[in-house]
């Protein structure tokens, strides 16, 4: 067989299929050609931009493409899982786990597409895992990639309700043991996280099996209920000198009000001699950054004469470096002042938690407001630095690329020279309204910091109905002010009708209450729990067209031949489909609607927000503070 000439047939079949793509790109397809081995389609697709792959006509090949490309929204692996499904006539679980299995195939650099479908599968009923649990399993003993195995073993937990069958199978080996630790904080549950505590405690205090304790680390600090005693534990491993990497990011972890104030000066006088002891060119390290950004933020318990000596020694150590984190499906940054003298060099590192995309851009100061809505119009097309949603604006000072999920970005700038309240911003379409913070630029950052150190520093609170049960007879004559500004700025407006205020997107919250019989526990329910009860009106659908199109999107009017779906919270975003234009639609069992909504206010404001919504969106003609 004369070899070179099957080589020369398979580049002109592939040199075909790209032309064909490419003039695919420029116009309507008519047609569609792609080889029918699966390697030669695969190596033509990869040549495709997002956009062109996103464009593409429906086949098997361009769903598995869809469901393992790197930096697509979520809508087209929902997409892909449903078409894959319906061509080979099994179930969107059954693709999703062997997708799963594909990508690890692929190495590292796809975990954060591993991520993204693992918020798809740890969101799946308990009851359907259940049923999958052999293929889950197999994820388990198969998986080449670390990240891989602690998706199969979160999955697993979730089915089974319990880790009492997988703990007794890991236990003995310490590399299984090691995954299913690093699982945990995946785990959506959070009681059958809190129920793991007296599993996962005494690992931190054994010195071998050394990757076993150091996975319980990262691990107890995902277990709520504990937060006092896991602190000054995972002090004491710092302060030794132990783990110190781990425990340092697991401390940052601990929601702030949890900080003992009397670990607070040893532990941040240790943290200090280790930074010392790190050579200059070293200190913007991971390693050194992230007990540098944990030093300074428990420099702000101390008295405010202790914590300006001490917060000069930091400062005198070298470039100031902040650790900003995004947390998992509540869209916030954790973190919402960052401090820096005018003109001195800056280093923030943006670290995605999440299982979405985000970034960190830097504006004037009052920007936000032009800056957000301007990214939300743009197409998802990189700028000449290879940005996303990034606007053209002189008001842009600074900026990351996209952050894929379990991915890191650093951003390095001279802070300018004018003092004032800039702003940090992720402009991820929709986000920007709830994922932002200060960049306080100021001529004397000890005086500033002493300024605000009567100031309560935000709080991350996992708000439960009973937590507000008893305070909820109290609604009455609150501050309906307050409750309206929360309205708005947690975005609520954005989707949802009051009165006179926000958008018809969602439900109409005008009559809420009379709704759900003037239940204030029940209201409050639907807002911490968004899936719980999402009425037929307001069930995203996914959409799959004739002409390979898809869309996600709420039904508005369903009528004879024809059907009207809403896409966003917009007017303009309104559209009607023939319904013989219509190959496939499912329903989605998740809200639009972020979890954790509430996380970031207080008890207080709770309760001003539930007054403002009981009040049907009217302020009395003087309103009076609480």
């Amino acid at each position: 067989m004369n070899f070179d000439v099957v080589r020369l047939g398979f580049r002109l079949v592939l040199l075909s299929g790209l032309l064909v793509l490419a003039a695919a790109a420029q116009e309507e397809p008519k047609t569609f050609f792609l080889p029918k081995s699966p390697t030669a389609a695969a190596y033509i697709l990869n040549r495709l931009s997002n956009k062109e792959l996103v464009a593409a006509p429906r086949s098997e090949f361009v769903y598995v493409a869809l469901l393992q490309r790197k930096g697509l929204e979520r809508k087209y692996r929902l997409e892909a899982l449903q078409g894959l499904a319906g061509i080979r006539h099994t179930d969107p679980l059954t693709e999703l786990i062997g997708g799963i299995g594909e990508v690890d195939k692929k190495g590292e650099d796809f975990e954060p597409v591993l991520r993204e479908l693992a918020a798809i599968l740890l969101q799946s009923k308990a009851a359907d895992l259940s049923a999958k649990r052999g293929a889950l399993a197999r994820v388990v003993a198969n998986g080449q990639l670390a990240l891989s195995r602690q998706i199969g073993y979160a999955a697993l937990l979730t089915a089974d309700g319990s880790a009492d069958q997988a703990w007794a199978e890991a236990e003995s080996d310490s590399a299984k043991l090691t995954d299913l630790l690093l699982s945990i904080p995946l785990l959506r549950d959070t009681g059958l996280r809190g129920a793991l505590y007296s599993k996962v405690e005494p690992l931190l205090h054994k010195r071998e099996p050394a990757e076993v304790r150091r996975a319980a680390v990262t691990a107890i600090v995902a277990m709520p209920g504990h937060e006092l005693e896991t602190f000054k534990t995972l002090a004491a491993l710092v302060k030794s000198g132990t783990e110190r990497a781990a425990a340092v990011a697991s401390l940052q972890r601990i929601p702030r009000k949890m900080w003992p104030k009397d670990e607070a000066e040893s532990l941040l006088e240790s943290l200090i001699a280790y930074l010392q002891s790190v050579p200059v060119e070293q200190r913007t390290e991971a390693e050194a950054s992230s007990a540098f950004q944990f030093a300074t933020d428990l420099s702000a318990l101390l008295p405010a004469e202790k914590a300006r000596a001490l917060g000069k020694t930091l400062r005198a150590i070298g470039v100031r470096v902040f650790t900003v984190r995004t947390i998992p499906e509540q869209m916030l940054f954790d973190k919402s002042l960052i401090v820096v003298e005018a003109g001195k060099p800056v280093e923030i590192v943006l670290i995605n938690d999440d299982a979405m995309p985000h970034n960190i851009v830097v504006t004037a100061p009052g920007a936000v407001e032009e800056i957000g809505p301007a990214a939300e119009k743009m197409a998802p097309e990189p700028d000449a630095l290879g940005r996303l949603y990034v606007p053209d604006s002189p008001k842009v000072l600074h900026a990351t690329k996209m952050v894929d999920p379990g991915q890191q970005a650093k951003l390095s700038f001279t802070a300018p020279e004018e003092p004032g309240d800039y702003q940090y911003v992720c402009t991820f379409p929709g986000h920007w309204r709830r994922m932002l913070g200060t960049l306080a630029v100021v001529k004397d950052v000890e005086a500033y910091l002493a300024s605000r150190a009567a100031r309560p520093e935000p709080t991350m609170t996992e708000w439960k109905v009973e937590d507000l049960t008893a305070d909820l007879p109290r609604i009455a004559g609150r501050n309906l002010e307050s409750g309206k500004e929360l309205f708005i700025k947690l975005a609520c407006a954005q989707c949802h009708k009051l009165a006179n205020e926000g958008n018809a997107y969602g439900p109409d919250l005008t009559d809420v209450f009379k709704r759900y019989n003037n239940d204030g526990a029940e209201v409050l329910r639907q807002i911490l729990e968004p899936s719980l009860v999402i009425s037929n009106r307001y069930v995203n659908y996914q959409f799959e067209l004739n002409n390979g199109d898809s869309m996600l999107g709420m039904i508005v009017k369903e009528q004879g031949d024809e059907i009207t779906v809403q896409t966003g919270p917009s007017d303009a975003l309104i559209q009607t489909l023939k319904k013989s234009s219509i190959k496939e639609r499912q329903a989605q069992s998740s809200s639009a609607m972020p979890i954790g909504l509430l996380y970031t206010l207080s008890k207080e404001q709770i309760l001003d927000l539930l007054a403002y919504l009981e009040s049907g969106g009217k302020l009395p003609t003087h309103q009076h503070g609480h």
